[in-house]
């Protein structure tokens, strides 16, 4: 009989919520679908800074699939481009109001680029 530990469940009311992380050279993107809210920003920072320790020049984060982007989201955002410094670029792709208005409220459109797609952000820079 296996055991799950209660910790690590995943509650029934659990938004929808998933990550995937995808390499092209030297550029890390960090797709995002779903919900990112208190429940899920902490696994959204977790692989953020699980991405940055392999040293990426640029931090791509596609919430083009998320529907909800609370402010628990952003600070997983922030700390990951606190955690990147110099090194690495950060990029969003932001295609509609829900992820957008949120680092343009903060300001902090201004620190890290927001692109409306993949392809825009990939461009950027080369």
């Amino acid at each position: 009989m296996s055991t799950t530990n209660p910790t690590e469940a995943t509650p029934p009311d659990a938004p929808e919520f998933g990550l995937a992380v995808e390499w092209d050279d030297r550029t890390a993107i960090v797709v995002v679908s779903g919900e990112v809210d208190m429940l899920t920003a902490p696994r959204l920072q977790e692989r953020l800074l699980e991405v940055l320790e392999r040293s990426p020049a640029v931090l791509l984060i596609d919430l083009s699939g998320t529907d909800l982007f609370a402010s628990a989201g952003l600070s997983a955002v922030v700390a990951a481009y606190q955690s990147a410094g110099d090194r690495t670029s950060i990029r969003v792709v932001s295609t509609h109001r829900t992820t957008e208005r949120p680092f343009r409220m903060t300001a902090l459109d201004r620190k890290i680029a927001l692109f409306d797609s993949r392809e825009a952000a990939l461009r950027a820079g080369s």
